[in-house]
């Protein structure tokens, strides 16, 4: 049996004629998010350099996940030792020592590197906002600070592999596969091999030559674990998550823009075509290493926006899908990202079962990116779930049109990214995580803890999820991966999915040919059964922060979801008269006029005690 041979029979979920459930298995993973194209919410320490790091120290934060077991849950029992960072008898905290790979980085001599003047969300807008001075928020500005470390280039590896060396473990993959996980969707810098246009982090002559400051270096990593995948039984989708001037200006893609669009990309006709030639470089290169038949699927663009031009798109998934099925055979798998709008692909993309074989439309729900989701009970949450996410994958894709009654026998869905977030936006809570680190060298809610009534509530949301995302009954989906896999710290415990099986309020996964609603129940049987209290709601950030002025994220008008009668009687408008800001000075005239006036009546009662008589009531 060849390779693509093997590949098709794990990968395919089995569009059989004359049984398609018989041979159905279901596409089950996680992300390996964080690791060859950084986040600062899944690693906040990897951005917060400091001093130390950039006079060659690889040291430590305290609970910064890869630490050396040794090295946690240090206290601050003060010793004289020798600094990493100066070479000089110095006062440091107990764990600090003279190898600048094994210690923690001092409070008192690694200085906070507070190189970005921030730019105001735009997924949220606070009343006041104020811009000020930041660490490095993406790939890009965190090269730029790593590149004026001493030794340049080199240094900034160093520090970056130390990163890749340790995020992502043999044991972490040795738990997934236990975990009933499958698949493996690992998200990629499109700068991961250099660029072939030469203008990259690979030219010859080094700095100062280079035109985009990433860290080259991760290639050798995604072989390393690829090979582990391989021992372990575990499939590979690569992910290139990032493209050439941004497919949507976040910071996942490696350069945050401050503005959400595609047109950094779609509208430079250069860029799109540097995205084909690293694509293609990048399926050659898992060809010339012998791991096609690990390295199974392959996502050609993570997230274009909505304002990605169609036609510009398009052309690019056809060329990325003859490119890839050209180097590693017919049955690797193609996803492709829905720039925010399934329906748009609900058109006849895809559909013939020759060409279009083993590809999947890729979306990505998430509660935690509007504020009336973050606010919801916790059965609108699994009410939204249940209609809105639901029909959202029922949307696409189909072979007649909008009649949707024949699933596409080319392209189905594949929910490539969701978790069990609900309460706490990433982009608000990140900000507050790197001022505490700035301010105390220590992230806070590292060793977070989540009640049972939330852990209750998580299981029951994940569960939803997974039922949910699978559409059983529908035909039209795959399946769906998990973000993400591990998280650094508590703060964003409900990313985490190995904390979550831990911890059991992630549910086993279900075996590949059983959906998870034969085991999990409906949707609906998971709504009934899941309680109410809204104490399990701690909204951040706090909507009473926030200027309701301006967008705050889409609304929800569901009737099962907004008609729960445990919803809280708060309304927060457009500013409600008592957040509005003339409110707060005109309380304190009006105070400082009554305290005189009080004042003034004591006073005159006191005289009158006394037997003086005011000059005015003489006349």
């Amino acid at each position: 049996m060849n390779d693509d041979r093997r590949v098709q029979d794990f990968d395919s979920v089995g569009k059989n004629d004359e049984n398609p459930q018989e041979q159905k298995k279901w596409i089950r993973g996680v992300n390996v998010g964080g690791w060859l194209m950084a986040e600062r919410f899944i690693t906040p320490y990897l951005f917060a350099v400091n001093s130390c790091h950039l006079q060659g120290s690889l040291c430590w934060y305290p609970g910064q996940v890869g630490a050396p077991e040794h090295l946690l849950g240090r206290t601050a029992n003060t010793t004289s030792i020798t600094s990493a960072a100066t070479n000089s008898t110095v006062s440091l905290a107990e764990g600090y020592a003279s190898d600048s790979i094994n210690t923690l980085c001092d409070p008192n001599v690694c200085q906070p590197k507070l190189t970005v003047k921030t730019k105001e969300p735009n997924d949220y807008h606070e009343r006041h906002w104020k811009s000020y001075m930041d660490y490095p928020v993406d790939e890009y500005t965190l090269g730029q600070t790593l590149r004026t470390a001493v030794g340049g280039l080199s240094t900034a590896q160093a520090y970056m592999e130390r990163h890749w060396d340790t995020f992502l473990t043999h044991q972490d993959l040795k738990d997934l596969k236990a975990a009933g996980v499958t698949h493996l969707r690992i998200p990629m810098s499109y700068w991961i091999r250099g660029d072939l246009q030469g203008d990259e982090p690979y030219i010859p002559g080094g700095w100062p030559y280079f035109v985009e400051p990433y860290i080259p270096g991760g290639w050798p990593y995604f072989v390393r674990a690829a090979k582990w995948c391989r021992s372990l039984g575990l499939k590979i989708w690569a992910d290139l998550h990032g493209a050439p001037g941004s497919e949507n200006g976040f910071d996942n893609s490696g350069s945050y823009l401050g503005v959400s669009t595609c047109h950094g990309w779609d509208q430079n006709p250069a860029n799109v075509q540097r995205t084909v030639d690293i694509l293609t470089d990048i399926a050659q290169a898992i060809l010339d290493e012998g791991l096609k038949d690990v390295v199974t699927g392959f996502g050609v663009l993570n997230e274009p926006f909505v304002d990605c031009d169609q036609n510009i798109v398009r052309n690019y998934y056809n060329n990325a899908l003859t490119i890839l099925r050209s180097l590693l055979g017919e049955h690797v798998s193609v996803f492709v990202g829905d720039t925010f709008r399934a329906t748009r692909f609900n058109d006849g993309f895809w559909t013939d079962a020759e060409m279009h074989h083993d590809t999947y439309l890729d979306s990505h729900p998430y509660h935690v990116f509007f504020e009336q989701g973050r606010a919801f009970t916790p059965r609108q949450h699994i009410a939204y779930v249940c209609r809105h996410d639901s029909n959202d994958v029922r949307l696409c894709c189909y072979d007649d049109p909008p009649q949707n009654t024949i699933p596409s026998k080319g392209i189905s869905r594949i929910i490539g990214e969701w978790s069990g977030a609900y309460d706490a936006l990433p982009t608000a809570m990140t900000p507050y995580l790197m001022k505490q680190i700035a301010a105390n060298g220590e992230a806070p809610l590292l060793n977070r803890t989540l009640s049972k009534e939330r852990k209750a509530f998580l299981r029951n949301f994940v569960e939803a999820q997974m039922v949910a995302y699978e559409a059983r009954d529908e035909g039209v989906s795959s399946g769906w991966l998990f973000w993400n896999f591990k998280m650094e710290g508590g703060a964003f415990a409900e990313w985490d999915f190995l904390r979550g099986i831990r911890e059991e309020w992630m549910p086993p996964v279900p075996e590949p040919t059983v959906a998870s609603e034969d085991v999990y129940g409906s949707c609906l049987d998971i709504y009934n059964k899941t309680n109410d209290d809204y104490m399990v709601v701690n909204e951040y950030p706090d909507p009473r922060t926030l200027d309701w002025n301006q967008w705050q994220g889409w609304g929800a008008d569901d009737d099962l979801v907004m008609s729960d009668p445990n919803i809280p009687d708060v309304t927060y408008g457009p500013n409600p008269w008592y957040l509005r800001g003339w409110l707060l000075p005109m309380c304190l005239v009006v105070a400082c006029v009554a305290l005189l006036r009080l004042r003034r009546i004591v006073v005159h009662k006191r005289r009158e005690k006394l037997g003086y008589t005011e000059l005015n009531e003489l006349k």
